[in-house]
This record gives C-alpha cells, sequence and structure tokens, in this order.
C-alpha cells in the first residue's frame, strides 16, 4: 500500500515468518561409507607395505647372494688348484689323496655327512739330494745340497724314491748344515740338514719302514686337508691345513678359513673302474709290491685316481628373513637360508701325466 509520499512501503519479513523455508545442507558419512572407506585404504596401504617389504628384503637380499657366489667360488678355486697338483713330488703310482674321508664331518645341510679332503703334495722348493743316511734314521737326515731359502722350517718334508715316500715334520739343527761325508765321499763340504722332532710321529710312513730305508731325495711337503667347522656364531665354514690338520711344532693350530657359509662338502674320486667315494690305496702304498719295476705291470694303473668331483653347498650368512629362502633337509637348528650348490671335476697333473706316460701318449 502507498505511503503517506505516494511510495510503494517495502515488505518487511519477520524471522519467524521465514521458519521452514531454508533447506538444512550439512551431512555427515553413514556408516557404511566410513566402513568402504576404511576397507580401501586397507588394501591400499597393505599393498604399499607389501612392495616396501619385498624391496627391503631385494635390498638386502641381493649383496647376501653376491657374498654367498664369492665365497664359494673362491674356495672351489683353491680346491682346484690343489687337486691339480695332487700328487707333486710323490712316486708316479702313489695315491695322493687320503682313504676312508667319506663323511668323517659333521652334518650338511643335504642331510648326508660331509667328507674331509686331504691332498698330498711337494710345495714349489728345489728337491735336494739324500745322503746316505746315518745308523738312526728316524732322528735327522743329511742332503746333498745346502738348504736354500725356500726351505722355511719348521715344516713337513716329503722323502722318496722310486717306490716308497714318507711325510714328517722337520726342523733345522742349530745353523743346519752338517760337515758330513755324503754317500760315502769324503766330508769337510757343508751339507743340508734336517733334523726330526721327538714325539711327532709321521704323517705317513714308508711301506718298509724307515729301519734300513735309503730315500733318494728331499723336498718341502704338504698335507692339504680340508673339512667343514661350524665356528661360535653357528656359522659353517669351509676350512683348510697344509699339515693335515695337525699343530704346528709350537702347538697352534693350522687350520685356517677359507670362506665362510659352506655348509656342505662332498667328494668322489674316479679310477679306471668309476666312481668311488674314498681313493683307495694302490699297491705302491699298501706294500704288496715289492718291486718298482712291477708296478707299471700292476693294478696300481687302474687303481690311481684319475678325476676328482667335488660338490659344496653354501648359505648366506646375513641372518633374517628374505626372498628365496629354503628350509635344510638335515637339521632344523640350521635354519631357513638362501642356499646355492656348486660342482666341478678336477685332473690331477701329476696322475695324468703318469697314465700318458703308461699308455705311450708321451
Amino acid at each position: 500500500m502507498p505511503g503517506p509520499t505516494g511510495l510503494a512501503r517495502p515488505l518487511l519479513c519477520l524471522p519467524s515468518e521465514l521458519e521452514g523455508t531454508v533447506e538444512t545442507r550439512e551431512k555427515g558419512f553413514s556408516l557404511i561409507e566410513l566402513m568402504v572407506a576404511m576397507v580401501v585404504t586397507l588394501i591400499i596401504s597393505g599393498a604399499v607395505f607389501q612392495l616396501v617389504t619385498a624391496g627391503q628384503s631385494a635390498f638386502r637380499k641381493e649383496p647376501a647372494v653376491a657374498d654367498r657366489q664369492q665365497n664359494i667360488r673362491m674356495a672351489m678355486d683353491i680346491i682346484t688348484q690343489d687337486i691339480f697338483q695332487a700328487g707333486y713330488g710323490l712316486p708316479t703310482f702313489a695315491q695322493a689323496f687320503t682313504n676312508d674321508l667319506d663323511g668323517v664331518g659333521t652334518m650338511g645341510s643335504g642331510g648326508e655327512d660331509t667328507d674331509e679332503l686331504e691332498i698330498f703334495r711337494a710345495a714349489e722348493c728345489p728337491s735336494l739330494g739324500v745322503c746316505d743316511l746315518a745308523s738312526d734314521p728316524t732322528k735327522s737326515i743329511v742332503t746333498q745340497e745346502l738348504l736354500s731359502a725356500c726351505y722355511q722350517f719348521p715344516a713337513l718334508v716329503i722323502m722318496a724314491d722310486e717306490c716308497e715316500w714318507a711325510l714328517r715334520w722337520a726342523k733345522k739343527p742349530g745353523a743346519g748344515e752338517s760337515n758330513k761325508a755324503c754317500n760315502g765321499g769324503p766330508g769337510g763340504d757343508p751339507r743340508g740338514h734336517a733334523v726330526f722332532p721327538p714325539g711327532q710321529a709321521p704323517l705317513v710312513n714308508p711301506v718298509s719302514g724307515f729301519g734300513g730305508w735309503q730315500p733318494k731325495y728331499m723336498m718341502m711337503g704338504m698335507a692339504i686337508r680340508y673339512r667343514i667347522n661350524i665356528d661360535a656364531d653357528g656359522i659353517p665354514n669351509l676350512e683348510r691345513s697344509t699339515a693335515g690338520g695337525q699343530e704346528d711344532l709350537k702347538g697352534n693350530s693350522t687350520w685356517q678359513i677359507i670362506a665362510r657359509g659352506i655348509e656342505d662338502l662332498q667328494v668322489e674320486y674316479m679310477n679306471a673302474a668309476g666312481w668311488h667315494n674314498t681313493p683307495g690305496a694302490t699297491d705302491l702304498d699298501s706294500g704288496e709290491i715289492k718291486s718298482c719295476m712291477s708296478v707299471a705291470a700292476a693294478i696300481d694303473y687302474d687303481r690311481l685316481i684319475r678325476r676328482v668331483r667335488v660338490r659344496l653347498s653354501a648359505r648366506v650368512t646375513e641372518s633374517g628373513k628374505m626372498t628365496g629362502e629354503t628350509a635344510s633337509a638335515a637339521l632344523p637348528t640350521i635354519g631357513n637360508a638362501i642356499r646355492g650348490q656348486l660342482l666341478t671335476e678336477v685332473a690331477p697333473r701329476p696322475a695324468t701325466t703318469a697314465l700318458q706316460m703308461y699308455g705311450g701318449d708321451l
């Protein structure tokens, strides 16, 4: 209605007049929507967590596997070199491997007892001619030449002729020289001299014994022995000794760790009859043949070891769950780990040469 001035008067609405005309627009999530959102979040979080865990496992696994491969390859390289030179410095048909070492070690991861391996060979030192032995050859030996700097005593020495051989500890007597006459000749010229410490039994005896035996030459010797040994931390290791596992003359251990994580060692030997778990002995070692001239026509030719097969099994030394772990088939205490194997075959060079000579190839 127009006011007094003729203008329209605006309508004024009181709040009470607007009640019920404004819509309420604020809403919350329903319980179902909240549960769906939580489930989706959990699925995505789980997937991300699995990816992170897998990445961390791979990050830890690759260096551990690389270390394992490096250890097992290094161990196999050292064993291969030793087997290749097995028998160097020994009589032609002497067995260069110790018998009856099959399954004498701790249980391996495959469920079999581990083998030990022992190899006889001379060191890379020049051979020295041996003078006529004294009345008691079990106490000392005199050589025709002076001992060179290569002869670092105390050490193992090989004494041999065409048929027999021996390996035992020796040391210098004082200056390590002697003026004793050699092979019936005049005395006065200095000779090499080594004594055999009392109480140290020979590692290898000549077939006829030391009494009355006259060796022709002497060389520095080694009895290289391998074994699997578990250390104080429960880690299996491959150990090597150049003294057959014996302590040295000062009572120190001669074992050295070659590679950590090596938990199994299996060795096989091949002669003319095929593969065997032990090398056996030749007639030359057992004393059945009295004359070296009959060796070539005897069964020794067939008994001589021609190839050696070595299998090493290794595990990573790092603890903790990683992708690719397997359980041990032997003992639960060995536990799960990432494992691998390496297999090789080696032909001893001295035996190969002897067989070629006998067969007329050389």
